[in-house]
């Protein structure tokens, strides 16, 4: 990320645009203001670890556009991060409303366990997607500034997801977590689906002069080392030695029916049974998908079915 002069600073604030740990806010609100954040603590019954003071001092709350992939035990599953909590936002809650959700389960747990609640909670909800996802920063001494990602069960209908409500850690702190946030397909390709809102407020701050074209550009530059490139992987015969590029290709090989990067991925070493995202393999994706050419394919190779609940 580069260094933003002072005009090119106030620049991103009238845009609404803010930079944290090498990424992009967009729709990003006003700076915590002192006020604001002796509330947050009297509020939560805590003081708030260094990294998120350092966010918030950029930004208040506002919207991401990044990919980010979480391992609950194996069963790898697709976040959606969009959104960083705030007082009186139009979301599923604002940040008050999620915090007294968490209050309110710690007093049931407490309840439950026949002790009295201190009024503290011990995880601070910061950001995450509607009532689906959510981002916890922990308060607690023991793993004070660590992060939690949680995501919410879908019904068993639904293949290839959870279907029981996940919780893990996913970074020791808040710059472990932004360092994770990245693109699994290259945003400026035609037909891309994430990074566009990002991509769109760039092209708002572009067309507003010589100045804010020059950073929109210099922004967009910032975001292309952020794609997990596995094609580039591929032709460079390096892929075998990164697993999470493996990953993402010969999941590009079966949402495309391409047979032919499957070879190409068997012929360079890769682990074509290596679970995808929601606990199945390649050939549990091909029948969820009805590839049949596929799953015929991967009979020949001797690649059975497998899945983390079976």
């Amino acid at each position: 990320m580069p260094e933003f002069t002072p005009a090119q600073q106030q620049l991103l604030r009238e845009h609404r645009l803010a930079c944290f740990a090498g990424r992009i806010i967009h729709d990003a609100q006003p700076p915590i203001s002192d006020a604001q954040l002796a509330e947050v603590e009297q509020r939560l019954g805590s003081k708030l670890p260094a990294e998120l003071v350092a966010l918030w001092r950029c930004a208040f709350g506002g919207r991401l556009d990044y990919e980010l992939c979480v391992d609950y035990d194996g069963h790898l599953h697709p976040y959606s991060f969009n959104e960083l909590f705030y007082p009186d936002s139009d979301g599923y809650h604002d940040l008050w409303g999620w915090l007294e959700h968490e209050q309110e389960c710690a007093a049931e747990v407490a309840e439950e366990n026949g002790q009295e609640w201190d009024g503290r909670a011990g995880f601070l909800p910061i950001g995450g997607f509607e009532y689906l996802e959510r981002i916890y920063v922990c308060v607690e001494p023991e793993e004070f500034g660590a992060i939690y990602a949680w995501s919410r069960a879908l019904p068993p209908a639904w293949p290839l997801r959870l279907h029981e409500d996940a919780l893990t850690k996913v970074a020791d702190d808040l710059y472990g977590l932004f360092a994770l946030l990245g693109f699994d397909d290259d945003p400026f390709a035609e037909g891309a689906d994430a990074g566009q809102e990002l991509l769109e407020a760039l092209d708002e701050l572009a067309a507003s002069g010589v100045e804010g074209e020059v950073l929109a550009q210099q922004l967009r530059d910032s975001l292309r080392p952020l794609v997990r490139d596995w094609r580039a992987a591929l032709e460079q015969g390096r892929i075998v030695e990164e697993p999470e590029l493996q990953r993402l290709a010969l999941t590009h090989a079966v949402r495309s029916g391409d047979i032919e990067l499957l070879e190409r991925l068997r012929d360079q070493g890769c682990d074509l049974e290596r679970l995808l995202t929601g606990g199945g393999n390649a050939p549990v994706h091909a029948r969820v998908m009805q590839r049949e050419a596929l799953l015929h394919w991967f009979a020949e190779q001797g690649i059975a079915e497998r899945q983390l609940d079976q």
